[in-house]
């Protein structure tokens, strides 16, 4: 039995990854800075819960000395690209400093746990190759971006430097019940919210024709569990589906799920600044660790929607 902390462990991946880790055998605390939602204090098992801010070095101390893990995986910071261009300082000391506070603390103290940090593919920012291989040069084109390629390279410097197994996942989209400020959780909170309501029933999209790599979360936590148990310490790790979707055949997809019918309509407001018009995962080195996608598809949209249906109270717009 391994002894785990998960940064930000009562989110939306972290509280999927505890399940699975508990399912597991392993003895989990997880850390939290604000409360979660509601529907995700139900979906990991009860357990010890830490508060943290991962910006302040003293507290992270004092977790980590507490705790004293085998193993940590880190998502602790600010989720979202939207208020990143709103507030890129805040963004940065969070991302940046709050991982660089984790591996100094491990520099001194733990140089052999482990480190899963939670990148993301929007460390990218607009590539040239399609899909993306790990190799792709880190070009970011927002500061959120910015902020989780800065914190990737400064784990792989660890890593190569320090000897601490640092294990990079970059994290293609990631979707499921209980996910704020993604397009398909939005576009199925509206479609709950229109199947309640009178006619005209319009739901309200942004750019249809973009491209994205979508993975259940189910698949996304057993990915991260993979790596850290069985990939290279300091290497880079693509976690998505290798498929991708348009947004439009997302909203096609819960259209044929609803129970009334809904009228398609483009609101400028939900357009992006920048907007990338394909983002696709080379996943194979992902997959020569044994991984694969399980979950169908289809499965995840009605997860989705269900959801909604079930929680009308939550229901409401998220920003991203």
């Amino acid at each position: 039995m391994a002894r785990v902390l998960i940064t930000g462990g009562t989110g939306f991946l972290g509280s999927y990854l505890a399940r699975l880790l508990t399912e597991n055998g392993d003895d989990v605390t997880r850390t939290y800075f604000v409360d979660p939602d509601p529907f995700l204090r139900g979906v990991a098992p009860k357990g010890r819960l830490v508060h943290l801010d991962v910006r302040d070095p003293t507290e992270v101390a004092k977790v980590l000395g507490d705790a004293r893990p085998d193993a940590i995986y880190h998502f602790g910071g600010q989720p979202y690209v939207r208020p990143s261009w709103e507030d890129p300082m805040r963004t940065f000391r969070t991302n940046v400093d709050g991982t660089l506070h984790l591996l100094e603390w491990l520099r001194h103290h733990s140089p052999k746990t482990k480190l899963g940090f939670a990148g993301s593919s929007a460390a990218y920012g607009i590539s040239v190759h399609q899909p993306i291989p790990e190799e792709e040069p880190l070009l970011p084109s927002s500061p959120y971006g910015a902020s989780k390629a800065a914190a990737d390279v400064i784990c792989y410097q660890y890593s190569v430097s320090y000897g601490i197994p640092t294990y990079r996942f970059r994290i293609f989209a990631t979707t499921g019940p209980g996910k704020a400020g993604d397009a398909p959780n939005d576009f199925a909170t509206q479609v709950a919210r229109l199947e309640r309501g009178p006619a005209p029933r319009v739901l309200a999209v942004g750019a249809l024709s973009t491209r994205r790599d979508f993975s259940d979360v189910e698949d996304t936590v057993r990915a991260m569990w993979t790596i850290v148990e069985k990939g290279t310490p300091g290497e880079a790790y693509n976690i998505g589906s290798g498929v991708t979707r348009t947004m439009g055949s997302i909203v096609e997809g819960l259209q044929r799920l609803a129970s009334v019918p809904i009228e398609i309509r483009e609101d400028e407001a939900r357009l992006r600044r920048v907007d990338e018009p394909v983002i696709h995962a080379d996943n194979r080195r992902l997959k020569a660790l044994g991984w694969s996608p399980q979950v169908p598809w289809e499965r995840t949209l009605e997860s989705l929607l269900d959801h909604w249906r079930a929680h009308p109270d939550g229901a409401g717009p998220r920003a991203k």
